[in-house]
């Protein structure tokens, strides 16, 4: 009768055990299916490894902004004198200050030249906007032709100009103020600029030049007076120093080579 209730004990003993094991397999088998599931729901762009994810997508659209904006073929005026003064920034003659004068010729397109502001001396370079859109300027080895110079509009930013771009636009302001005041620069005025920089804030002194006879018969003497000063501030506009307060700068143009500002 022991044998037989020992047995019994056994028995209930080893079904338990059965029951508890097989519900621990339920258990791992149930949790492996739903870390399965989060696996799959985790990255709903996997069945397509190439498409780029949204950020990559942002990054790919912003990526060059200006060459999607700007359309080369239809360029405004301001357009074409930003192109040309950056152009002239990365591939300068010299560091003299130019004026970029734009015109239409006989066949009615619209083309531009540099002059520099120091005299009546010959125009430096000629520019124009090819059928592609793109920019030719002078081929100084195959003259008068022009070539193909830069066929992308370039990315500008105000606040890191180099000394050409800012002469370039500083001359666009002063020649503006000089028509302002019913001044022909050019013919009725000739003036000099020179930057310089001063705990990181580029500088523009304007001189006006009167030139003189060399009582030895020699080179005419460049007689100097400074009529103006710029200052490109820490937000990429150009300033004007006061006439009455030499501690005081007004703003005269917030876009590069703009003077809208100028009445």
């Amino acid at each position: 009768m022991k044998k037989f209730t020992i047995t019994i004990i056994s028995l209930l003993l080893l079904l338990t055990l059965g029951a508890c094991n097989s519900q621990k397999s339920n258990t791992s088998n149930s949790s492996k299916a739903e870390t399965s599931s989060k696996v799959t729901k985790k990255s709903p762009q996997s069945d397509n490894p190439t498409q780029p994810s949204s950020s990559q997508q942002s990054q790919s659209t912003h990526s060059s902004p200006q060459s999607k904006i700007v359309d080369t073929k239809n360029l405004s005026d301001l357009q074409f004198k930003q192109w040309i003064a950056m152009y002239e920034g990365e591939h300068p003659l010299d560091d003299r200050p130019e004026r970029i004068i734009i015109r239409r010729n006989d066949a009615g397109e619209r083309i531009a030249r540099t002059d520099i502001t120091q005299g009546q001396i010959d125009s430096r370079n000629y520019f124009a906007i090819d059928s592609n859109g793109f920019l030719k300027s002078l081929d100084f080895e195959n003259y008068p032709n022009l070539k193909v110079s830069s066929k992308n509009f370039p990315i500008i930013n105000q606040k890191k100009l180099n000394e050409k771009e800012v002469l370039c636009w500083v001359v666009a302001v002063q020649d503006a103020l000089f028509k302002s005041e019913g001044i022909n620069p050019g013919f009725d005025v000739f003036y000099d600029v020179n930057i310089h920089l001063e705990n990181n804030i580029v500088y523009a002194d304007v001189f006006r030049i009167d030139y003189s006879d060399d009582p030895n018969g020699g080179v005419a003497i460049a007689n100097k007076t400074k009529i103006n000063e710029f200052m490109v501030n820490a937000d990429g506009d150009l300033e004007m120093m006061d006439k009455n307060d030499s501690s005081k700068y007004t703003i005269i143009s917030k876009i590069f080579m703009d003077t809208s500002m100028i009445k």
